[in-house]
């Protein structure tokens, strides 16, 4: 790339927060001595990287020195800014509209203490699969350090063709040692509003897992899709799923409360330094197709953004009961900008900036606090011996084992067997399944056998509940799956507990 087209792309990233809208948010973001202050710095940048270009006494790649400074100038800004590669911008397009390639997890670098963190991992997709969870620590990939390593890079390494594989090394908060996973990549296509089901006698639930729009498709459609078929089946009362939601697109959380608040209800508003965004107001817009539906609202410290928003508008207006754990906590609004120009003939790169924060209609700004239910719950802690299980896949290939003898009729059958959990030990028995390290199952009898196959039987209970899960899940799919595992979740009980 040449030197000027570079210099320009970083006059267009160094000046964008300013012009990006009109020559009068210029005028209003800066005075004249800290405009003419500007444009000096920019072009002391310029004679530096020249300097350098022409007198290094190595050459170096123009395109190359010049984007790491435009990242050395957008790592000084919050962690959700960033200059993207056109590649890497192509890909950030596509997760926006719901379809991309990947293993199906949200990764960052977290500021607190700068470690690769899962942030969020998709139902029903490869890494949850086999395991991941959120607030695991990516401290390898494919056998690397990632010390140091930033999202964009990581992000590189974690996408590629669908059907290769990568290995990852993952630290886990109160789990004794590094967990090892090979993730499968797929093209993941995630579905919005997946699955829904009669909760109750008279109370119907709906899984949000993001708030999406395309040209086929938008959440609050597909939501009130959903709606209608429960209340064809008897529901009056209805619980909305927005654990590990990660947000999305604002305008379809906005469309989504403005099916439950009166006409013209305030839902947010954002305050951002230029015009666009300074105090920009969203309402209901539309009479409520469902005004007087009891409403609970279940969250949790993963549900952010778009999810915050819709939480924080029903939660202000008194529209529903928020139960759970403290939402995440990030009010802040993204805008995509692509960085090429129409005469490139190739997609350029492009950069995501924070342009405003958004406040609850109570005019509570959130960020980094998150919205607080009225009613706390406190997630089940899953006993070690279930998690090592689920870890190790031992779950996952029991239940394909299971299904390749059944068939079609497994999960009936599988339900409904007496000597199911028992089989399950005498399998898990008969591998190498290593629950404790080698070297303290050295100095146990049987290599610690007789102590794992007793806490299997503590466990029986969730054992089952799992193994039950992912036999539905090889026969049935995700969607039939998960209806499974929240008909026995506590939190969905206690939701329908509290419209009762």
């Amino acid at each position: 790339m040449k030197i000027g087209r570079v210099l320009k792309t970083v006059y267009a990233v160094a000046v964008l927060a300013a012009f990006v809208l009109s020559p009068a948010v210029f005028s209003r973001a800066w005075a004249a001595d800290d405009t003419r202050d500007f444009v000096r710095e920019v072009k002391l940048f310029e004679t530096v990287a020249n300097y350098v270009r022409l007198n290094y006494v190595k050459e170096v790649d123009a395109t190359d020195l010049l984007h790491a400074a435009i990242r050395g100038l957008i790592s000084q800004l919050d962690v959700y800014t960033a200059f993207l590669e056109a590649d890497d911008f192509r890909l950030l397009l596509n997760d926006t509209e719901g379809s991309f390639g990947g293993l199906g997890i949200e990764i960052a670098v977290t500021p607190e203490d700068q470690t690769l963190t899962v942030m969020n991992v998709l139902e029903g997709m490869p890494a949850e699969r086999v395991g991941l969870q959120p607030r695991d620590k990516i401290v390898e990939i494919e056998g690397k350090s990632t010390e140091g390593i930033t999202t964009r890079d990581a992000l590189v390494k974690l996408r590629g063709d669908p059907g290769t594989a990568v290995s990852l090394a993952v630290v886990r908060k109160d789990y004794p040692e590094k967990l090892s996973f090979t993730i499968t990549r797929e093209v993941i296509h995630m579905d919005t509003v997946p699955y829904h089901f009669m909760a109750g006698k008279d109370v119907g639930y709906i899984r949000v897992t993001m708030f999406a729009r395309d040209q086929s498709r938008s959440t609050t459609r597909d939501f009130e899709k959903a709606l209608a078929e429960l209340q064809a089946q008897g529901a009056k009362k209805l619980i909305i799923d927005l654990r590990g939601n990660p947000g999305g697109a604002l305008d379809e959380a906005v469309a989504m409360s403005s099916l439950f608040l009166k006409k013209g209800s305030l839902v947010v508003y954002t305050k951002g330094r230029s015009h666009r965004w300074e105090d920009r107001r969203y309402f209901a817009e539309q009479d409520p197709k469902w005004k007087k539906i009891p409403l609970v609202v279940l969250v949790d410290d993963t549900s952010a953004s778009a999810s915050e928003i819709f939480t924080g508008a029903m939660k202000d207006q008194k529209r529903a009961i928020i139960m759970g754990k403290k939402t995440y906590g990030k009010a802040s609004v993204q805008t995509l900008i692509p960085l090429s120009s129409a005469a490139d003939q190739e997609p350029g790169p492009g950069l995501k900036i924070t342009v405003a924060y958004y406040y609850t209609p109570a005019g509570n700004l959130i960020d980094g606090k998150g919205i607080e239910p009225d009613v706390p719950l406190e997630p089940e802690k899953v006993a070690l011996i279930s998690a090592k299980l689920y870890v190790d896949g031992l779950f996952r290939m029991y239940a394909e084992k299971y299904h390749d003898e059944h068939g079609e009729t497994a999960p009936d059958d599988f339900a409904a067997d007496p000597r199911a959990f028992a089989d399950f030990k005498e399998w898990v028995n008969g591998r190498d399944f290593a629950f404790y390290p080698k070297e303290y199952a050295d100095t146990l009898p049987d290599g610690g056998r007789e102590f794992y196959l007793a806490a299997m039987d503590k466990e029986q209970k969730t054992i089952m509940s799992i193994l039950t899960r992912e036999v539905i899940r090889e026969v049935k799919g995700d969607a039939a799956a998960y209806k499974f595992w929240r008909e026995y979740d506590p939190w969905v009980s206690a939701a329908v507990d509290k419209l009762s």
